[in-house]
């Protein structure tokens, strides 16, 4: 039978981690998240919602101590509060997480008609698509390197760019400190969370790691990572652009290319085609990981029945879930699509925060519940001083998700949190009508199908003996 292979280590774990959340979606994050502060002091936000990002991540550290599968979101509900509401809350995070597919892709679009103008940007976006799926196709090894490149080369060329902003306006940052509001801040939070997206789907890997103890290790240090990246980054591209520039960004028909114009300021058309250059692999190492990590989740999901079977099939030589790949690049085809189509970013943003919040909560429910449902469970990792910090992410991350979904917005962006909020409820409303109508009997065919299989297999033990 053909299995998921170990042969990834703690570099390719970093850089998973990592990758996920690296989009280029990210630099307008960081735009939006500094229009609701008074002062250039995005960097507060940004590792306030690194700190928490820390506690969430705590959470699934726990867990997937306890249970380290491919499948680990759906099997820590599961375990916790039983495998409908598994089903149905993985469903709307998985799908709610792959919306970051149709921001990335469009933004990348509009930074590759900055510079190269001959070959239409939605062709870069099929031709990259197409070599990321390749190399996933052709094995882990494979992909976890292409990823390692990738993501290492971007943590050191946004430091870079970064230092040099700064040495060009002499380190003169204007009110690093002033913060403005307490709504204003939560918002801030609130799109600071959107930067760390999806860090946690390492965990999908669990089965594909030499040693699944380096999953939680990797997955700490990737977020200490990305939050000292972009603490710098924002501050140096706000300081350098000032909100004169900037705020053409924010509106509705504004290019949503931040990072290119803080390169062209600095460098000229080197910075132009640098920032080019580092959205290509912004985009790359997002679109690697979130094929490799949620391909990996459904493949599990079909393997335990909660999907059609058909899902889970393997590549016999290459040992890679390539049915699952191919229903993870269709529905972000249709994620993108809307993209183009609407040009609605901040929705999908919105969209993004709003399941990831939710997840945590839900995480942080688990983690308290099989503490008294299970303590005797080995865990190679538990969160220190008791139940504390799953009570304080549960209550941080449920005020952040309110205000994300219900909370004060500018006006230009009403649209986009209501647009947000129905997909939320649509994709639960979904995912439950799967449950109670479809799910049950997609498992009672599998059930007679494997008890059909039982007394052959009998049969064919008692002959050989």
């Amino acid at each position: 039978m053909v299995q998921l292979r170990r042969a990834i280590g703690l570099r390719t774990v970093i850089s998973t981690g990592a990758g996920m959340a690296l989009a280029t979606v990210t630099y307008v994050s960081f735009i939006e998240l500094a229009s609701y502060l008074t002062g250039n002091s995005a960097w507060i936000a940004i590792l306030t919602a690194g700190v928490m990002a820390l506690f969430a991540g705590s959470c699934f550290c726990e867990l997937n101590s306890m249970y380290p599968t491919a499948a680990g979101i759906k099997i820590f509900i599961e375990k916790a509060f039983g495998e409908r509401s598994a089903i149905i809350i993985a469903g709307v995070y998985v799908l709610g997480q792959l919306s970051i597919v149709g921001a990335e892709v469009y933004i990348l679009s509009q930074a590759l008609a900055q510079g190269i103008t001959i070959v239409p940007p939605v062709v870069w976006a099929i031709a990259f698509g197409a070599l990321l799926w390749f190399l996933n196709y052709r094995g882990i090894r494979i992909a976890g390197i292409t990823q390692d490149i990738i993501a290492y080369t971007m943590f050191i060329g946004l430091i870079a760019i970064s230092l040099y902003g700064f040495y060009r306006i002499d380190f003169a940052i204007a009110e690093p400190f002033s913060l403005g509001t307490l709504d204003g801040f939560i918002q801030a939070v609130a799109m600071g969370i959107t930067a760390y997206i999806a860090f946690e789907w390492v965990i999908t890997i669990s089965e594909e790691v030499t040693d699944v103890r380096i999953v939680p290790k990797g997955m700490m240090i990737a977020l200490g990572i990305l939050s000292v990246i972009y603490a710098l980054f924002s501050t140096a591209m706000t300081s350098v652009l000032g909100w004169d520039v900037l705020k053409g960004v924010l509106d509705p028909d504004g290019l949503p290319i931040p990072h290119i114009l803080y390169g062209k300021y600095l460098l000229g058309g080197f910075g132009l085609y640098f920032m080019i250059g580092m959205s290509l692999l912004a985009s790359l190492t997002s679109l690697n990981a979130g094929l490799l990590t949620a391909s990996r989740f459904v493949y599990a999901m079909a393997r335990d029945w909660s999907l059609p079977r058909f899902i889970a099939k393997l590549h016999p030589r290459y040992a890679t879930p390539w049915v699952a790949m191919l229903v993870v690049t269709a529905f972000c085809v249709l994620i993108t699509v809307y993209g183009f189509i609407t040009r609605y970013v901040l929705s999908m943003i919105f969209i993004i925060a709003s399941a990831e919040c939710i997840m945590y909560m839900v995480m942080a429910l688990s983690v308290i519940r099989l503490r008294y449902k299970e303590p005797d469970t080995e865990r190679s990792f538990r969160i220190r001083g008791g139940l504390v910090i799953p009570i304080l992410v549960i209550i941080v991350y449920g005020i952040v998700a309110g205000f994300i979904l219900f909370g004060p917005v500018k006006p230009q962006d009403e649209l986009d949190q209501r647009i947000a909020l129905f997909f939320i409820v649509g994709l639960t409303v979904l995912n439950t009508l799967y449950v109670y109508t479809l799910w049950p009997r997609l498992r009672a065919k599998y059930q007679r199908m494997a008890e059909e299989r039982q007394p052959r297999r009998r049969r064919r033990a008692t002959a050989q003996e």
